[in-house]
């Protein structure tokens, strides 16, 4: 009878300090880019509605002129002119409001991706993995400066409260 060949032990997995890094340096490019990303669809609704108004009121004025040039009496004139600004000013009212509301859930879509599963923090492994000190060096500058990075977004994009009186 054959004997069985000893079973070898498994191989740790440990993960590397440069594995953790690259994972970490995703993340943090995954969200820079859902950040621009979410900032681009924001300009592009902004535009479409600029575009949108701006064609509007193209037509609108064009309109009036004619109706100007054709009205025969200073009342008829009066009146025309009296309709023409209550409607710009609704117009008006309405599509700032739609850029506001526009900006506000661009600026709410910002601060989700800003604040949502970023790690604080390099991994502990950069803490305690045994690096050379120029390592050490360079983890601690690239931690420090996401941290400033963080800081600052979250600070900017920190969700409103409501009115301020």
């Amino acid at each position: 009878m054959k004997a069985k060949p000893e079973a070898k032990p498994e191989a740790k997995l440990e993960a590397k300090p440069e594995d953790m890094f690259m994972q970490a340096w995703k993340a943090q490019l995954d969200a820079g880019l859902r950040v621009l990303e979410t900032i681009t669809e924001g300009a592009i609704r902004m535009h479409e509605a600029q575009l949108e108004a701006a064609t509007e009121a193209h037509a609108d004025a064009d309109a009036t002129r004619k109706a100007i040039l054709a009205a025969t009496d200073a009342s008829q004139l009066m009146k025309l002119c009296a309709e023409w600004s209550h409607a710009n000013a609704e117009k008006s009212l309405a599509y700032w409001r739609s850029l506001f509301e526009t900006v506000m859930q661009t600026d709410a879509a910002v601060a989700k991706c800003v604040g949502s599963g970023l790690p604080v923090a390099l991994p502990e492994v950069f803490k305690t993995a045994e690096l050379d000190a120029s390592k050490q060096t360079m983890l601690g500058l690239i931690d420090g400066a996401y941290r400033q990075w963080l800081d600052a977004a979250q600070r900017m994009y920190r969700p409103v409260e409501g009115p301020r009186a």
